[in-house]
């Protein structure tokens, strides 16, 4: 259960919605929509984990996850389509049945003293990637978290959010500058990454003799408090209100 309180109109805007990621009701649609194995290999490349099947995918995301109580998993609704082949489902009531599922995105590492966290495990289904998705989550959390909570609507009034993304993962890095993540700079060896050859291949560094495991480093970006109130604010209100659903 997260820790802190869950503010629905913060986060959801016209085209999209977070909720929290229940596993009985979303895991096996996430997994399936994933599409074959190979598919899912090349999706967590950049991890520190590389599931193969749905009860691996599952135990990731409770251990690194959903199981620390100032950690929270959100699923990302995409309210502007509906089901293929069935009834239309419900427009923008903020139910269960509001929009169809377009993946994961989670707050991780957040601490309370300092009022800081992280937006991690951005996952977007291939159906939904290279549209206004993964913008528009990212925007709901940057409001959520950074949004004073005497403002409306109410957010945590964090001090810090973070970004980290693999040097390589381009489109992670692009997607957290077009929202307004600023550059700080490389973090080193931040990650073990599996013994699984397409990723070592693709993202790993060899260790030190007589450690287990390959290394990952990351770009790390940040939005603070004074960006936010500086102008950040106003960007991220741009994208919620849907003025840049043309630039996918």
């Amino acid at each position: 259960m997260f820790s802190y309180p869950l503010h629905p109109e913060t986060l959801a805007c016209a085209t999209v919605r977070l909720a929290p990621f229940v596993p009985a009701l979303h895991a096996r649609t996430l997994w399936a929509q994933l599409g074959p194995e190979e598919r899912a290999r090349e999706v967590f490349k950049y991890y520190p984990f590389c599931p193969d099947t749905l009860p691996k995918l599952l135990s990731a995301i409770e251990t690194g996850g959903r199981a620390p109580p100032d950690n929270c998993f959100f699923a990302i609704f995409d309210r502007t389509r509906r089901e293929q082949g069935g009834e239309a489902k419900k427009a923008l009531e903020g139910g269960e049945e509001d929009g169809v599922l377009a993946g994961v995105i989670a707050l991780m590492y957040t601490n309370r003293a300092h009022k800081s966290t992280e937006i991690g495990f951005v996952l977007v289904l291939p159906a939904f990637q290279r549209t206004h998705v993964a913008r528009t989550a990212a925007a709901l959390l940057l409001r959520y978290c950074l949004q004073p909570p005497t403002a409306s609507p109410p957010g945590l009034g964090m001090r810090r959010v973070r970004w980290q993304a693999h040097p390589r993962n381009a489109p992670s890095i692009r997607l957290a500058r077009r929202v307004g993540f600023r550059d700080e700079g490389m973090m080193r060896w931040t990650f073990v990454i599996p013994e699984v050859e397409e990723m070592v291949k693709e993202a790993g560094k060899v260790s030190r003799a007589g450690d287990e495991g390959w290394g990952r480093d990351s770009v790390s970006l940040a939005m603070c408090w004074d960006d936010w109130d500086g102008g950040a604010r106003a960007a991220i209100d741009a994208i919620l209100q849907g003025q840049e659903m043309s630039k996918a």
